[in-house]
């Protein structure tokens, strides 16, 4: 006996709010063991097999949510709200952020701070380290305030071309993950007279940006702050001496050891804001 099966009905979703997030160590997409919420509902993205986030249904967005998308649609979609989401590693090797949006949203989203399709993801200090990268690690302190440099942004010069950066997280601590520069000899194995790879080292310059306060009160900082807050704060200061005053001086990376930043005997790393 043959059944024959007649559509009654044909239902088509379009998805409110897409995003990819990015490990630049990596160099991939990461989805597992990460959950993107809609911080006022806690509904959670799915993710699909290319590991993009994706919402189909958010408060007050049904209309929208239902329908084959075209550019009419894009144009002037029938509804449209704004909405805070968060994003958290359940394995902690990523730091905590929110961003905001305005679903819905065509293609991948990503808030313009970040000036890429792609939202970045930043190491947190418990994450492991990676062979063959260089690891820099600070516990970064606000000279003005007398706190932890929350959220504040360690970038490091001299690794490449492409930008180095780590976030500090609640307490002012910092991993920034890079990959090594090149060696002085370019080939497989170091010429005569030359030094081998253990015995690199690389003059490498720091910089920071951060702002008192800019990502939430720095007493008690949110665990979660937004990343346009974080990826936008102007340039600061570190201090390689406080008395007399002085800006931290170019570092010596070397291959296979943690370089881990300091002002002077001080077990912290000092950032004077703008």
């Amino acid at each position: 006996m043959i059944a024959t099966v007649r559509i009654l009905e044909t239902v088509t979703r379009t998805a409110l709010l897409g995003v990819r997030l990015w490990d630049p160590v990596s160099g991939g997409p990461v989805s597992d063991r990460i959950q993107v919420t809609e911080t006022a509902s806690g509904r959670t993205a799915l993710t699909n097999p290319s590991g993009v986030f994706a919402f189909h249904d958010l408060p007050g967005l049904h209309a929208a949510s239902v329908g084959l998308a075209g550019g009419a649609f894009w144009q002037s979609p029938p509804a449209r709200a704004s909405f805070t989401f968060e994003v958290v590693d359940l394995d902690q090797r990523f730091l905590p952020f929110r961003f905001s949006a305005d679903p819905p949203c065509e293609g991948l989203f990503a808030p313009a701070c970040v000036g890429a399709t792609s939202m970045p993801l930043f190491s947190s200090p418990g994450r492991p380290t990676v062979p063959g990268f260089a690891t820099v690690r600070a516990d970064l302190w606000d000279v003005v305030a007398d706190v932890p440099a929350a959220s504040a942004v360690l970038e490091i010069d001299g690794v490449g071309n492409a930008p180095w950066r780590g976030v500090a997280d609640a307490q002012g601590r910092v991993l920034l993950l890079c990959p090594y520069p090149e060696p002085r000899w370019l080939g497989s194995s170091p010429p005569a007279g030359s030094l081998a790879l253990s015995d690199q080292s690389w003059p490498v310059t720091l910089s920071v940006r951060y702002a008192t306060g800019a990502t939430g009160d720095p007493r008690n900082p949110a665990p979660a702050a937004d990343i346009c807050a974080v990826l936008t704060q102007p340039p600061a200061t570190l201090l390689s001496t406080v008395s007399p005053e002085s800006p931290l001086p170019a570092q010596t990376l070397v291959f296979g050891r943690e370089l881990i930043l300091r002002s002077g005997s001080m077990p912290v790393l000092l950032v004077v804001p703008t």
